[in-house]
């Protein structure tokens, strides 16, 4: 029984950052589909359940999920694209929350000049932790590899790696996968990303802001499992 709820965690918590990863990219029609489906807020619900959140915590992180039910997905998908395009891509330095972890901090920490997006000691250490656990970002030579989208990608599959090392009963890959999943939590996740969801529920409302609301309830727990 113990092993199953330990692999259950592990579950829910890689399938909470892959939704997350998703979420946090630019907005596609199936990502929509799924919000305005409410086949999102029940997976995101799934997932907070797995990681042993309790009923009324998963619940109220994903009410504001089902806020579009029977909505337009092509009018959702507009708005989602403007949105995003605001706070994250607006051009000429005038980013109101950049998406990267060394630019948030670099603004974060008020210091002077334009940020720089790559090669900056954030992002090569990000690297760094990615080659360790055997992978690389999906297109680092595009976008840098400490996005919002590529921290939770990774995430989720090193909390996959856990779960697949619990299922095995490989305490080796098990203790490893642990220690690669918390070091990168504390040296960067966790470092940005709640302050990344608590501006961007500061600066808009709609389904971006729920998507923050709901992120911000599965860092608090991977925050609380440290």
């Amino acid at each position: 029984m113990e092993q199953y709820d330990a692999l259950k965690r592990a579950v829910g918590r890689a399938d909470a950052c892959e939704l997350l990863s998703r979420a946090f990219a630019y907005p596609d029609d199936v990502l929509v589909a799924a919000l305005v489906e409410g086949a999102l807020a029940d997976d995101a619900q799934s997932c907070l359940l797995d990681m042993g959140a309790s009923i009324s915590v998963a619940g109220d992180s994903t009410a504001g999920l089902r806020s579009w039910a029977e909505s337009s997905v092509a009018d959702v998908l507009s708005e989602m694209r403007k949105t995003y395009s605001r706070l994250y891509l607006a051009p000429g330095g005038r980013t109101p929350i950049f998406p990267y972890e060394s630019a948030f901090l670099h603004v974060s920490m008020g210091a002077p000049g334009a940020p720089s997006l790559f090669r900056t000691p954030v992002t090569l250490d990000v690297e760094q932790c990615m080659r360790e656990a055997g992978v690389v970002a999906k297109n680092g030579r595009k976008e840098p590899c400490d996005s919002v989208q590529e921290e939770f990608e990774f995430l989720s599959y090193l909390f996959a790696q856990q779960a697949e090392a619990i299922r095995t009963e490989n305490e080796e890959a098990l203790t490893s996968r642990n220690e690669q999943a918390q070091s990168f939590l504390r040296s960067h996740a966790l470092a940005w990303l709640p302050r990344f969801m608590e501006q961007t529920c500061d600066l808009t409302d709609g389904p971006y802001a729920a998507l923050a609301l709901y992120a911000s309830a599965i860092l608090a727990h991977l925050s609380d499992e440290k």
